[in-house]
């Protein structure tokens, strides 16, 4: 796998999303929108991560909000999210990052302070498919 993809999908952690993150009212005729509001992702805790991907390779991270991991670093126009499935500990949000493409991300949260992330999709023409494991190493400095 290319190594920009797999860390821009690991960096997907680092980028903060909060304000622009938005989701689709079902049943809405128009492209109205609000925040996304995930339980799953509400667990998740702020701080200094370390994600480690698929192939073992890991990056340090600051999270300043938990809903950072619904985009990949290079994305930073607003993207639609649909949530697909949510529960307590995991959910399934679909992604339109309008001028970039689409993705399906899948979030289980373990501990507040760990998390598996599993994306996919097209963005900017490029195919991806990433999983990481994620946790939570102490305080941003």
């Amino acid at each position: 796998m290319n190594k920009r993809v797999v860390w821009m999908v690991a960096a997907g952690l680092a980028l903060v999303t909060a304000s622009a993150s938005a989701q689709q009212r079902p049943g809405a005729a128009a492209a109205t929108a609000r925040p996304v509001d995930v339980p799953a992702i509400n667990l998740i805790q702020k701080g200094k991560w370390a994600a480690r991907d698929s192939e073992g390779k890991e990056r340090v991270m600051c999270v300043r909000d938990p809903y950072q991991i619904l985009r990949p670093e290079k994305i930073t126009t607003p993207c639609q999210n649909v949530v697909m499935e949510s529960a307590a500990s995991r959910a399934t949000v679909r992604s339109v990052c309008t001028g970039h493409g689409t993705m399906l991300t899948r979030i289980t949260t373990d501990t507040p302070r760990q998390v598996t992330v599993e994306m996919q999709g097209v963005i900017d023409g490029q195919p991806f498919s990433e999983t990481y494991d994620a946790k939570r190493i102490g305080e941003c400095s």
